[in-house]
């Protein structure tokens, strides 16, 4: 029984990826860097980037990171790859991606 549960589990745990995030504008500037490598599973939403984010770059807590680590500001994007805007609860993460996280609110 107990070998069971312990293959159900591991069938269960989720697949951990490796990803970039740059930093753009005053997250780059809090954060002291433009580009952080973060552990995410590949199931990942808003709330787990927030919260590699927060563990990665503390100081990106409050200005970036909400408070309780659930996701960023409202005044902060997420585009993977440079190619589409993601956020919500799943961001469609493949191993190698990299995600870019900027004001939604820099203008030109």
């Amino acid at each position: 029984m107990f070998v069971k549960k312990m293959i159900e589990t591991q069938r269960n745990a989720p697949t951990w990826l490796e990803i970039q995030v740059e930093l753009f504008g005053m997250a780059r500037l809090v954060a002291r860097r433009n580009r952080v490598q973060v552990r995410v599973p590949s199931d990942a939403g808003a709330g787990h980037l927030a919260a590699a984010l927060a563990e990665t770059c503390p100081d990106l807590v409050g200005d970036i990171v909400l408070e309780d680590r659930s996701g960023l500001q409202k005044s902060y994007a997420v585009n993977l790859n440079g190619k589409s805007f993601v956020s919500g609860q799943h961001l469609g993460l493949k191993h190698g991606d990299t995600l870019l996280v900027f004001s939604s609110q820099a203008g030109g």
